[in-house]
This record gives C-alpha cells, sequence and structure tokens, in this order.
C-alpha cells in the first residue's frame, strides 16, 4: 500500500530514520546471559564432547579406511597378476602377429600390479606386511623376467617354424612337380598307345578284308573248275559254258550269289585300302581283279593279296610289339606320379602334424615327427625321378629335419620357463592372497573399535545435550510466549500501547522494542494511505473527465465524417442534373426563337423532342439517386442517433452503411470487399453495429497499412447456426506484434498516440459488441500477414440488462450516438 501511495500520488513519503534496537537496551547484569550464549553453551558442551569423542573415532577410521584401501589395492593386484597370467597365456596361444597386443597387457598388469604394492609398503607402518610386499614385488620381477626369456624363446621357435613352413611348402613343390612330369609322361605314353591302337586296327581289318577277299577269289575259282570239270553237258539255262559234268552243276541263283559275294567283297577290300591310306594301290587290284573276273587265271591276283597280308601281318606284329613296350612305360610313369604324389601328400600331413605339435609344445610329438622324417627320406629315394630333384627334395628335407630338432630345443626350454613362471605365479597369488586376508582383518578391528567409540560417545554426548537443552529452553520459550500473546492483543487492540519486557537485555528485549518500533511507524503509514487514497479519487475523477471529453470528440468527429460523406455522395448526382436542367433551359431558348421566328424544320423540332427527353430522364435519375443516398444517410444517421432496437436486413444495412463510408476511400485508396449473404433477418442495434463497422474499418486505414502502401480489406457476413450471425472481418496489413495482441482492447492502449490515436477505439468496439449487441468479438493476427477479427452475434437481441449498461460506464456514454474517427490501437 505504501509503493501504490508513492505511484498515484507522485510523492515519495520520508523514510524514517534508523532505529538502534540495541541502543535502547536496559541494563541487566553481567551475569545474565544473552539467548545466543545459552544456545552456545547448550550445543557447545555436547558439542565439545562429540569433537573429543570424535576425533578419536576419526583417527581409528581413517586407519580402517587405509587398512580398506589398501585391502582394495592388494585385490586390483590379484587381478593384475591373474590378467597377467591370462595375457600370458593368450600370448602363447596367439598368432605372431597379435603377440605384441598381449605381451603390452601382460606388462601393464605386471606395472600396475607392482605400482600398487609400492603404494601400500609407502603407506604401510607393520613390517610384516612391509616384508611380505617387498618379496611379492620381487616375484612380480621375476616373473616379468621369465616372461622376457619366454618371448625370445617362442620369437626363435617362430623364426624355426617359419622356416620349416618353407621346406616343406619347397619340399611339397618339388613333388608336385615330379608328379607333374610323370603325368605329362603318362599323357604322351597313351598317346601313342592311341596312334598304334589305331594302325594296328587299321592293319588288323585290311588283313581280314584280304582274308575275305582271297577266300571269296578261291571259293569263285573252284567253282569255275568244277564248272569246266563236267564234259558233254549241255549248257543249261543259267549256266557257263565248259560245264561237263552234271552232277556238279549249280542252279543259276547260286551262280549269281557267288558272283554278288565276290563284288562286296571287293567293295569291302577298296574300303580298307582307302581307310589305310593305299590308294595307291587300288589300280593294280582293279586290274588284277577284272582280269580274273574276265575268266582269267586267279595267280596273280591271289599273289597280290598275298603280298599285302605279308605286308599287313609284319606291320599288326610290330604295332603289337610296341604296344607292349609303350604300355610297360605307362605303367611306370604312373606308378611314379603315385609316389611322387604320396610324398606331397604325405609332407603335407607332416607339416599340419608338426604345426599341431609346436602349438601344444609337444617335444614328444616333435621327436615322432623326426622319426618320421626318416621314412619319408626312403621314399623320396625311392622315387625313379631327375636326379637333381631328388637330391633338392632330400636336401630341403634334411634342412626341416634339423630345424626340427632345434624347435624341439626350444619347445624344452620353453616348457622349463613355463614352469619356472608357474612355480613364481604361484607363490605371488599365495603371497597377494594372505597380504589381502591379513588387511582386511585389521581393516574390520579397527572399524568395529571405531563404531564402539561413536555409539558411546554419542549417547553420552546425547544426555548432557538434553539436560542443558531442556533448561535452556524453558528459559527461551517463556518469554517468547509472553511477547507472541501481547502482539497478538495489540493486533486486536491497537490502543493498549506499547510491549511489556522492552528492558530486557537478551534479544527478546531486543525483539519486544522492534515490535513497539514497528506498531509506531504502522500507525503513521496508516495515516499517509488515507491521504493517499482521497487523492487517488480525486485523480481517478478528473480520469473520467478526460475520458468523456475523448468521447465526445470522436463523436463530433464522427458527425464530420458523416455530413462530409453526405455532401460528397449527393454533390455528384445534383450537379448532374443541375448541369443537364441548364443545358435543357438552353435548347428550349434556342427553340422558342427558332419558333418566334418560323425557321423551325421538322428534323430540328424532332431534335428538339429528343434531347428534351433524354435531359429529362437524366435529371429524373440523378434526382432519385440523390434522394436514394439521402434516405439512406438518414437510415444510417437515424440508427446511430436514436440508438434503438429495430428489424432489418443485413445485406440492405451492411450495403447502405459501406455506402455511406465511401468518402473514407479518397483518402485511403484500399481495395474494400463486402460479402454478405442475402436474407439474414435481424432484430437488434443497428446504431452500435454501424459503429463497430465504422470503427473497425477506420482502424484498418489508420493503422494496417504503411504509408503509401495499398492493401486490401475484406467483410464476409455469414449466418453463425440457426439464431446467430457471423462478421469476418480482415485485412492483409501488417498485423499486430504478439506481446500487444492482448492488450487492444484495452482503454487508452495504442501504438499511434504520437499520431494523435487516444486509444478508445477498439475499447468502444469490445463494449459495444460484448454489451449493447450481446455477442462475442475475437482477434486473431501474424506478424506481416495482417489482421482479423470475428465477431459472432445473435440474431434476435433482447434489450440489454441494466448490469450491462451500468458495465459499459463511464468508457461507452450513450453507445449509440458515438462514433470513432480511428484512434485505435491496432
Amino acid at each position: 500500500m505504501v509503493m501504490a501511495d508513492h505511484v498515484l500520488t507522485g510523492r515519495t513519503q520520508p523514510r524514517p530514520s534508523p532505529f538502534d534496537i540495541a541502543s535502547l537496551r536496559k541494563g541487566g547484569g553481567i551475569f545474565r546471559l544473552s539467548i545466543t550464549r545459552r544456545v552456545f553453551l547448550v550445543g557447545a558442551t555436547p558439542i565439545v564432547l562429540a569433537v573429543a569423542f570424535g576425533i578419536a573415532a576419526i583417527l581409528l577410521l581413517d586407519r580402517a579406511d587405509q587398512a580398506r584401501r589398501d585391502a582394495l589395492i592388494v585385490s586390483t593386484v590379484f587381478r593384475n597378476v591373474v590378467s597377467a597370467m591370462s595375457a600370458r597365456d593368450d600370448f602363447i596361444a596367439a598368432v605372431p602377429v597379435d603377440r605384441n597386443t598381449h605381451l603390452g597387457a601382460f606388462m601393464a598388469s605386471i606395472v600396475a600390479a607392482t605400482t600398487g604394492l609400492s603404494e601400500i609398503a609407502a603407506s604401510t607402518t607393520d613390517p610384516d606386511h612391509a616384508e611380505a610386499i617387498t618379496t611379492t614385488i620381487g616375484s612380480l620381477e621375476r616373473f616379468r623376467r621369465a616372461m622376457g626369456e619366454l618371448q625370445i624363446a617362442i620369437e626363435e621357435n617362430d623364426l624355426r617354424a617359419r622356416a620349416m613352413d618353407t621346406r616343406l611348402d619347397r619340399l611339397t613343390t618339388l613333388a608336385e612337380e615330379a608328379r607333374s612330369r610323370q603325368h605329362a609322361a603318362s599323357i604322351a605314353v597313351v598317346s601313342q598307345l592311341r596312334r598304334r591302337n589305331a594302325a594296328m586296327a587299321e592293319a588288323v581289318d585290311l588283313s581280314r578284308t584280304t582274308v575275305l577277299m582271297r577266300q571269296t577269289v578261291v571259293e569263285a575259282w573252284m567253282r569255275r573248275v568244277d564248272e569246266d570239270a563236267a564234259p558233254g553237258a549241255e549248257a543249261a539255262p543259267g549256266q557257263r559254258t565248259g560245264d561237263t559234268t552234271p552232277s556238279t552243276i549249280l542252279p543259276a541263283s547260286e551262280d549269281e550269289l557267288v558272283d554278288t559275294r565276290l563284288s562286296n567283297a571287293a567293295e569291302s577290300f577298296r574300303a580298307a585300302l582307302g581307310s589305310a591310306g593305299r590308294s595307291d594301290k587300288l589300280g593294280e587290284f582293279d586290274a588284277e581283279f577284272r582280269a580274273f573276273r574276265s575268266g582269267g587265271s586267279p595267280d596273280a591276283l591271289l599273289a597280290f593279296l598275298d603280298r599285302g597280308l605279308k605286308i599287313d601281318g609284319s606291320a599288326v606284329r610290330a604295332s603289337q610289339e610296341g604296344f607292349s613296350g609303350l604300355l610297360d612305360e605307362a605303367l611306370a610313369a604312373q606308378a611314379s606320379g603315385q609316389g611322387a604324389q604320396n610324398v606331397a601328400i604325405e609332407t603335407i600331413r607332416l607339416g599340419e602334424t608338426t604345426r599341431e605339435a609346436m602349438r601344444r609344445r609337444d617335444s614328444e610329438a616333435v621327436a615322432a615327427m623326426i622319426a618320421r622324417n626318416a621314412s619319408l627320406r626312403e621314399a623320396i629315394a625311392a622315387l625313379p625321378i631327375s636326379p637333381l630333384v631328388q637330391s633338392e627334395m632330400l636336401d630341403t628335407l634334411d634342412s626341416w629335419r634339423r630345424e626340427l630338432s632345434a624347435s624341439r630345443d626350444g619347445l624344452t626350454a620353453q616348457n622349463a620357463i613355463l614352469r619356472r613362471m608357474a612355480i613364481a605365479s604361484a607363490g605371488i597369488v599365495f603371497e597377494v592372497s594372505n597380504l589381502n586376508a591379513s588387511l582386511s582383518k585389521n581393516a574390520d578391528a579397527t572399524g568395529v573399535a571405531a563404531r564402539r567409540i561413536l555409539i558411546v560417545s554419542a549417547g553420552f554426548c546425547l544426555l548432557v545435550a538434553m539436560a542443558f537443552g531442556l533448561a535452556v529452553a524453558r528459559s527461551i520459550t517463556r518469554p517468547l510466549k509472553r511477547l507472541e500473546k501481547g502482539m497478538l492483543d495489540r493486533a486486536a487492540d491497537p490502543a493498549l500501547g506499547a510491549l511489556a519486557e522492552s528492558e530486557r537485555g537478551d534479544e527478546v528485549g531486543r525483539m519486544t522494542r522492534a515490535t513497539n518500533h514497528f506498531l509506531a511507524e504502522l500507525h503513521k503509514r496508516e495515516a499517509a494511505l488515507y491521504q493517499a487514497k482521497e487523492e487517488t479519487e480525486q485523480a481517478l475523477a478528473a480520469l473520467k473527465r478526460t475520458q468523456g471529453e475523448l468521447i465526445q470528440s470522436e463523436k463530433l468527429a464522427s458527425l464530420g465524417q458523416l455530413v462530409a460523406g453526405i455532401a460528397h455522395e449527393i454533390n455528384t448526382p445534383l450537379g448532374v442534373a443541375l448541369t443537364t436542367a441548364t443545358v435543357l433551359r438552353e435548347e428550349t431558348e434556342r427553340f422558342r426563337r427558332a419558333t418566334g421566328a418560323g425557321k423551325v424544320t421538322r428534323q430540328a423540332f424532332d431534335d428538339f423532342i429528343t434531347r428534351s427527353g433524354e435531359g429529362a430522364e437524366l435529371i429524373d435519375a440523378n434526382l432519385e439517386r440523390a434522394a436514394g443516398l439521402v434516405a439512406s444517410f438518414k437510415q444510417v444517421a437515424a440508427d446511430q442517433a436514436s440508438g434503438e432496437r429495430r428489424a432489418f436486413q443485413m445485406d440492405d444495412f451492411v450495403a447502405d452503411l459501406f455506402r455511406s463510408l465511401g468518402p473514407m476511400r479518397k483518402r485511403h485508396p484500399h481495395e474494400v470487399s463486402v460479402d454478405c449473404a442475402a436474407d439474414i433477418a435481424m432484430s437488434t442495434y443497428p446504431g452500435a453495429l454501424s459503429q463497430v463497422l465504422t470503427n473497425l474499418l477506420t482502424n484498418a486505414y489508420a493503422h494496417a497499412f504503411a504509408e503509401g502502401e495499398t492493401g486490401r480489406i475484406a467483410v464476409v457476413v455469414r449466418r453463425n447456426g440457426p439464431d446467430g450471425v457471423r462478421i469476418d472481418f480482415s485485412d492483409d496489413g501488417r498485423g499486430i506484434p504478439g506481446h500487444d495482441l492482448g492488450k487492444i482492447f484495452d482503454p487508452f492502449f495504442t501504438t499511434g498516440r504520437a499520431s494523435g490515436s487516444t486509444g478508445l477505439g477498439l475499447h468502444i468496439v469490445y463494449n459495444l459488441v460484448t454489451s449493447t449487441l450481446g455477442g462475442t468479438i475475437v482477434a486473431s493476427s501474424t506478424l506481416g500477414d495482417g489482421t482479423r477479427f470475428v465477431i459472432d452475434l445473435p440474431r434476435m437481441r433482447e434489450a440489454p440488462h441494466p448490469s450491462a449498461g451500468e458495465k459499459a460506464e463511464p468508457e461507452v456514454a450513450d453507445a449509440a450516438a458515438m462514433r470513432s474517427t480511428g484512434a485505435f490501437s491496432a
């Protein structure tokens, strides 16, 4: 209330002078303690005891915590040792590429374990613990050195293993080369066998056809001899001349059969000669064969056939002998290739078995591989292959055996190192486990002692605090209760005066003196508050008078706007009618003079009648337009002046209203579109509705668009349910900022006060819509994208309740008669 007083009156109230509460206290003996000192004694006594016991407990707890930390470190050391052992096993089992990673993990675990033990050694005071830690650190160092020896041994064995793999690969390659050579030799022998077989088959086929030809010739010759041996016999039909023995005469059909067989045998022999590549003998054969068939002796033909049989027989025997030799060579080559393949397979198996034995570090298995080396060497030595290849294979095998022997020795050394590392790791684990158990036992014992001390000290301090606290509390609460009662009594009756016990020297006395000072200041502030209230009421009355004057000025401005609209809209049709009447008068005078002179022609008379009719029609139309405008203005002015409720059609009302607002478009060349649905019957207050639309239009002209900018204003009127109407008034101007949108209907809020706006336009619109018209209005806007007002009104408006009229006062007095000129806030 004091703040409001400062703001409303415009004056700053004088602040009271500082009140020194401590300086007003009155005597009290030196032995009379203040509340602060009593509380201090109550708290200090048990606190001192608690601190003493606490220090002892803290020392013990520190020792217990240190022991637990040491035990935790030892546990970490144990895990590091186990990790180092795991890293060692991973190092042994890993491939050479990944061993550095496992070696690094091993070294990191050993370093971490050594560092942890060194930390414990630096903080421990127990000589047994110090000795155990020193021993464990020494074991870790030996374990680390053994890992270095193991690394060297494994790397040497890796080198030997790679060398052995290289030699076994070379041995496998040599065996494969030997097998490939023998395989190529076998292929060549088989090819020769196939050629020899084909030649022998041709020779056998030719011999068979030669034998068949010889047999057929002999058979034909014998038939001819038999026919010649039959004397005195007449040649029967189908019988050759010279057949003499009737008993041996054969039928003609058999003779033809023999001749056919002879021809077939000859054709087969010719084909065999062609297949055997002896076409040069065909001429000789054909000559001998023709001679024989024409009755000659078969000796020449048989001699030719016998020579062929001898040649073909010799070729068959030679082919058989060569075929047998080549078959032996093929079998030998196949055996040699199989032996080389067996050597390659055995080499591969030997390599896999050796690698597995090396991986398992099995020196006995490696010794067995050395023994298998001897049998493999014998197999290589027995191979019927090139001596150079055989010698290289034997040298490679011997080199592999030497490397394998060295690897066996390396595996023996590795196993010895691993046994030493196993003994060292077992000792480390045992020593770390004992150290962990000892530290944990000491930590538990120290913790138990600290807890006992804390429990005893807590109980003792609690008893002391309760005794002191009870005594001091009674000495404090009693005067406070008296102070509380005195304050409550004076709150009910301020006339009781100052509180008692202000002479006390303790905090209660200071509180009493402060309360008395507060009561005195409160009296002063109440008096100032009453004075500020009167000044505020006077300012409010002056504000109401100012508001009434502003509203009256808006009424006069609205009236001037209406008069200007009437003058502008009526002036145009009246001017046209006056001009037409003047022209018509002059035409009538000229026609009268022409009639008096007797110079009127029929055409002149018809022209005068036509122009007079057109002028009369023009005068009549403009005078009717002026009369309609006067009627519209009269209706609008009557609605605004009377403030009465009446029935009307919404589309006619809106058309008349915006026609009367036509002059405003001359000053503001914005596009205004009005779209009102037909057949909307209203029964409400047209004066208030016209003022609402006028104020919204003026507000849009004044604030929606920048200077020199043209825009579009749209008014859409539609039914809103069966008993309502919605007026959507929108523009596409610059919009309203979000922080101002919620304040546009507040009285006297405007952003254009510098240009003469009063901030009452939208406030009047809001009151007319909600109070007089009984509707609602909602504004929405997007900065840079225009503003929209949505007004929902009832079509049938009953007389507003008196309370509504009272609500509209004093902001809107005689709302039906008021109009605004654009002093709006949007």
